[in-house]
C-alpha cells in the first residue's frame, strides 16, 4: 500500500474507488436494519458502542472547562456495516476470504456464557463461523447459508475463484503483486482446514 500510496500522490495515479459502506447505499445502516442471518447457535450484538455529545462550556476550544463535569448532549448517530446473506460486511475491500468465503467473518464476538455477560462484546476480537461443508449437514443443523458443496464444484473451483478475487485486488492496485503467491498460499491453506 505504501508503493500504491506513492504512486498516487507522485505520479497522480488514481487510487482505486472508494469501497467504504454508504448510507446511501444502504450498506452502512443503523444496528436495526443489521441483517446478520439467523445462525444456530449464534446470537447477534444487541448494541453498538454509543458516543454522546459532551459541553464543556463556552471557552472549551481556548483549554478552559467551564461545565464539570460537562453537559451530556444528544448521542451521536451509530451505523455499522451492512452484511449479505452470510453474515460477510457487503462493502469495503474485499479480501479473497470474503469474496470466495468458506465462512462468515464478523467484526464482533460475543463473550461466552462461561464466563459471565454472554451479550456483551469481547474488545477487539471478530468471529470466524464455518460453512457446513454439504447440504445434507447444513440441513442438519438448520443453517441458512449455502454449503462449501453447494458453492463451489471442487477444490480447483474454489481456489479458481479464490485465484481471481486476489487477481482483481492486484488490478484495483489494494494488493501488491509480490504479495499475491503468499494470499492464494492461505487460500490453499484455509481450504484444507474447512474440509478436514
Amino acid at each position: 500500500m505504501i508503493a500504491n500510496m506513492h504512486a498516487w500522490l507522485r505520479d497522480n495515479a488514481a487510487p482505486p474507488p472508494s469501497s467504504y459502506p454508504k448510507i446511501a447505499e444502504h450498506t452502512l445502516v443503523a444496528l436495526s436494519h443489521y441483517a446478520f442471518p439467523a445462525l444456530p447457535g449464534v446470537h447477534r450484538p444487541h448494541e453498538a458502542s454509543n458516543a454522546d455529545r459532551l459541553d464543556f462550556g463556552p471557552d472549551w476550544s481556548k483549554g478552559i472547562v467551564g461545565n464539570q463535569p460537562p453537559k451530556v448532549g444528544m448521542p451521536y448517530p451509530v451505523l455499522v456495516p451492512q452484511v449479505d446473506a452470510d453474515g460477510n460486511e457487503r462493502d469495503g475491500v474485499r479480501l479473497p476470504e470474503i469474496a470466495v468465503p468458506l465462512a462468515t467473518y464478523t467484526g464482533w464476538n460475543l463473550r461466552d456464557a462461561s464466563i459471565g455477560a454472554p451479550g456483551e462484546r469481547v474488545a477487539f476480537e471478530g468471529s470466524y463461523i464455518a460453512f457446513a461443508k454439504t447440504a445434507a449437514e447444513r440441513e442438519t443443523t438448520n443453517d441458512p447459508r449455502r454449503s462449501i458443496a453447494e458453492r463451489y464444484a471442487s477444490r480447483d473451483d474454489y481456489l479458481a475463484r479464490f485465484r481471481a478475487a486476489a487477481d482483481a485486488l492486484v488490478a484495483q492496485h489494494w494488493l501488491l503483486e509480490e504479495d499475491r503467491a503468499a494470499l492464494i498460499q492461505r487460500g490453499q491453506d484455509e481450504w484444507e482446514a474447512a474440509m478436514r
